[in-house]
């Protein structure tokens, strides 16, 4: 077998890119070997592990760099990216090298090729050994796709969190909302706890049942936390909230009442771990986490926005985000992948008050304009790219404060950070 060890990253990253399958190898058994061979290096650290259908990410990210502000030496897993693979593994500010992909990678082509392991996989498996060099104490591990057959649920966690679930992957992880969630159940673990983010109650008992089979006990946020004040902005949100007898006040960077939901969910799990609230050190935190592609501002005058919302519940999260701050004008530029629910999608958008705009992405997972057609589009709303879209949405600005957001799919990022000059 040849060796890639002396290969640009390009190279490498083509290789563990080919290595995704048609439709989704979801099981465990070829991932606990590889990890036997590895060492099972998530052993090393204590694992937060966090599933949800929308708002993991962000959890993540808050989670994580809060913990880097306390003093705690933490990784961060997420997925999936914007740019580059480097971008899931990370401690603090730093991504995990290029070097170090390639090292690892050719010394587990034989393994990775007789396996069958796929992309996510060795990404899952490169974070692992990553953070176990690096002697990291915690790392923040956030699922792929699901919970109970994801490659990440190898580990033990001291503890996990469940953020809001909503339908997504139905061709995967099940037609209902019942059978989401207790794909997403599956990450709970015997005696460990579970904070349980704001849900439906159907959602509600089905963790609950999952926390009585398996003897967790379970945490959940609207009942531990107490939303005192929110005044949202553009830049922000200053968000005040009541745990335990404690007022926290800080500036969340993060817009949308569903960015408060989560930012609860983060203070329940910081207090479920032992470390103490303090409003500065928070901050201080919030303000150094780098986390992109979320009511994104990537331009002023007119300010244009970027969210990554790409399904049902991310819309709906994005436009109540909207109206919160009084921008029910915002010219809407859509750019869907074709593997979400594309009919319950456009008929959300399309009751939207303001303008909508369609456009494609790079990829082969792209909505292509003839599909929009089918759904009565018009031509004149179809774009082949971000740029023409873009044009076309400056044209109709109707005063200096209309506001143009793109959104549905994180394989947007590249297009538009090239549009915008964002590095």
């Amino acid at each position: 077998m040849s060796s890639i060890l002396n290969s640009d990253p390009k190279t490498v990253f083509d290789y563990i890119f080919n290595l995704t399958v048609p439709g989704v190898k979801l099981e465990l058994s070829r991932v606990v070997q590889f990890m036997k061979i590895l060492g099972n290096p998530y052993q090393a650290y204590k694992t937060i592990h966090v599933a949800g259908t929308n708002g993991k990410g962000s959890t993540s990210a808050m989670l994580a760099a809060i913990m880097t502000a306390l003093g705690v030496k933490t990784g961060l897993f997420t997925s999936p990216h914007l740019i580059k693979p480097n971008e899931r593994v990370r401690i603090g500010k730093t991504l995990i090298p290029d070097d170090f992909i390639i090292e690892k990678v050719d010394a587990w082509r034989p393994h990775i090729e007789t396996l069958e392991i796929t992309f996510f996989e060795v990404l899952t498996a490169l974070a692992m050994v990553y953070f176990k060099e690096q002697k990291v104490e915690y790392v923040v591990l956030e699922t792929g796709l699901g919970g109970r057959l994801d490659a990440t649920n190898v580990v033990d966690p001291i503890l996990s969190v469940i953020t809001a679930i909503s339908m997504d992957h139905e061709n995967i992880l099940g037609e209902t909302l019942e059978k989401i969630a207790l794909e997403k159940a599956g990450i709970i673990k015997p005696g460990k706890p579970l904070i349980l983010g704001q849900n439906k109650p159907a959602i509600q008992r089905i963790m609950r049942t999952r926390c009585h089979e398996t003897r967790s006990v379970i945490i959940e946020v609207p009942r531990h936390v107490q939303i005192v004040e929110v005044d949202s902005h553009l830049n922000g949100q200053l968000v005040s909230l009541k745990i335990q007898d404690q007022t926290i006040s800080v500036n969340l960077p993060l817009l949308g009442s569903h960015q408060v939901e989560n930012f609860s969910n983060v203070l329940v799990a910081l207090s479920q771990l032992g470390f103490a609230l303090d409003s500065s050190i928070i901050q201080e935190g919030l303000d150094a986490m780098h986390w992109p592609g979320r009511m994104q501002r990537l331009h002023e005058n007119p300010t244009i926005l970027y969210d990554v919302a790409h399904n049902l519940g991310g819309l709906q999260r994005l436009m109540d985000s909207l109206r919160e701050i009084k921008l029910q004008d915002t010219i809407l530029i859509a750019a869907l992948n074709a593997r979400k629910n594309i009919s319950a999608m456009v008929p959300f958008l399309e009751s939207w008050s303001g303008p909508v705009l369609y456009t494609a992405f790079k990829g082969h997972s792209s909505l292509d304009p003839e599909s929009l057609r089918r759904f009565g589009m018009s031509s004149e709303r179809i774009f082949n790219n971000p740029a023409e879209a873009y044009a076309q949405a400056l044209r109709m600005l109707a005063h200096p404060g209309q506001v143009i957001c793109f959104l549905g799919s994180h394989y947007l990022a590249e297009s538009l950070f090239d549009l915008f000059s964002i590095e």
